[in-house]
């Protein structure tokens, strides 16, 4: 919990910054990877815009850290969020072990599948800025995650919600607590046993909203697909997606081209 007020802090000293300072690690115009700062402003599939700001950086392994998109206002920066690395990865291995066990499978099926120790972990910090326009504008769409499983914590601004028995409902958390969203790699190596988790972000009226999603995905060259185990024997244990290089479903995905 002490880790994890610290990492609110860091994050929200960030977003006080004056622009030109936040500009000092935004996103280069001319690149293809997300990582850096950025300002978000685009319609949803409804006609209603979102709106957010939005600072990407990866934090695993250290081999793929490029530290020129962390914000260096802050001392503690560096050290909160590599500490905060290690304790998310150990918890998304736990989690995926137990998920993998779900399955009938050995504790580290589900890691081998999306890539073991190249697995890479990607810090999403979110500024939702207070909207007196509801109606107008939405933090984030109904979508479902692209990678592989998502740990998310925020403020004390609530806003997730997640979509269950045809109706939304809020997601309840706290400061001792993370909330883990099933995305679509588990959903694609489970061959469909288990289900991405439908979210959307809602808006305050008067008050900043403020989440640190954390996603678990593959590298890009990383090839993604139903678990052999899963996929052998009688019809129905007929695989259900078709096995993809990540770089290649995200890039089908994101441009809301068919998969399977």
């Amino acid at each position: 919990m002490e880790l994890i007020q610290r990492l609110k802090e860091v994050g929200t000293e960030f977003f006080e910054l004056p622009e030109r300072e936040k500009e000092a690690v935004a996103k280069p115009a001319d690149s293809i990877d997300l990582e850096g700062y950025v300002t978000d402003y685009k319609k949803d599939g409804q006609g209603r815009k979102t709106w957010a700001d939005h600072l990407f950086h990866r934090i695993w392994p250290p081999s793929r850290i490029n530290y020129k998109f962390w914000p260096n206002n802050s001392p503690d920066y560096r050290e909160v969020n590599e500490e905060y690395a290690k304790e998310i990865k150990k918890l998304s291995e736990k989690i995926m072990g137990w998920l993998s066990e779900g399955l009938g499978l050995h504790r580290e099926a589900l890691k081998e599948g999306l890539g073991g120790e190249t697995v890479e972990y990607l810090m999403k910090v979110i500024f939702y800025p207070p909207c007196p326009e509801l109606d107008l504008l939405f933090g984030a769409p109904p979508h479902t995650d692209l990678n592989g499983i998502t740990f998310l914590i925020a403020n004390d601004v609530h806003g997730l919600q997640a979509f269950k028995n045809n109706k939304w409902i809020d997601v309840e958390y706290d400061d001792s607590g993370i909330v883990v969203i099933i995305a679509n790699q588990i959903t694609r190596m489970s061959n469909g046993r288990y289900k991405s988790g439908e979210h959307r972000a809602t808006m305050d009226t008067e008050r900043t909203r403020i989440s640190w999603p954390v996603f678990a995905e593959p590298n890009l060259d990383h090839v993604v697909g139903p678990l052999p185990e899963l996929v052998a024997g009688d019809d129905d244990n007929a695989p259900k997606f078709k096995p993809y290089v990540y770089r290649e479903y995200k890039f089908l995905k994101m441009n809301k081209l068919p998969l399977d």
